[in-house]
């Protein structure tokens, strides 16, 4: 396929992740992995702040996880509510 002259389209953030894209294309950045104890958690930060820290429950989708992600995201920047379900409570 002769791509010469073409450009490529960026596809479109997924319904449920607008917050994502946004705090990447902004430097920040998510994580996704182990922490033990936890097999899986989700993280999101800026050049500031540790966003969220969000533990996969058991039968959470990869999908579902994010789009919590990307609501954490919205709760920190619009409403200061940092979630932190690694550490707990503080």
């Amino acid at each position: 396929m002769n791509m010469i002259g073409k450009t490529r389209r960026r596809p479109q953030p997924q319904p449920g992740q607008i917050n994502i894209e946004a705090l990447i294309e902004g430097g920040g950045e998510i994580t996704i992995g182990p922490v033990r104890p936890f097999e899986c958690v989700a993280t999101a930060t800026d050049a500031h702040n540790c966003l969220a820290m969000l533990v996969r429950q058991p039968g959470e989708s990869l999908d579902d996880l994010l789009q919590r992600l990307d609501a954490a995201i919205e709760a920190a920047y619009e409403y200061d509510h940092f979630i932190d379900e690694v550490n707990g409570p503080q």
